[in-house]
């Protein structure tokens, strides 16, 4: 399942835009390739489940809202730099995005809808005994 499709991209970038960054078979460019599309999106959840699952069971479902925007941001960066260009705007929203995953890494900002992942239980340790050691250097000197 993934946080974000095709449709969410089209919404943040004009569509003719995404046929030039991913149409590399027509000249001039014709349609979006949704293979190309399809992998910027999994890149970027792979981003986005690589921070929140310090906190939250991966993958977040329901997918907050928040979760398919930095995808579609962070999948529109990722095309962007298949095609060589780094443009300013989508380099400093990347950045952003980045920035907000550490934030919710580090439970400063909570994913709404989403239950956080209970922490470990600190109330019960393992304990370990056995018998003492049968070979040892001393004991096997001279084999």
């Amino acid at each position: 399942m993934s946080y974000s499709a095709l449709d969410d991209l089209k919404k943040k970038i004009d569509p003719d835009r995404l046929v030039e960054l991913t149409d590399t078979t027509n000249n001039p460019p014709t349609t979006a390739d949704t293979v190309k599309t399809d992998r910027a999106i999994q890149d970027a959840d792979a981003l986005i489940d690589s921070y929140v699952s310090k906190r939250y069971m991966v993958p977040l479902i329901p997918t907050p809202l928040m979760a398919r925007e930095a995808s579609a941001t962070v999948a529109i960066y990722y095309l962007h730099v298949f095609r060589g260009l780094d443009p300013d705007l989508w380099r400093r929203r990347f950045e952003d995005t980045v920035s907000w995953l550490g934030q919710v890494a580090a439970g400063a900002v909570n994913l709404e809808g989403v239950t956080a992942e209970p922490s470990p239980s600190t109330g019960s340790v393992a304990d370990f005994s056995a018998d003492d050691r049968a070979f040892s250097r001393e004991t096997l000197k001279g084999f």
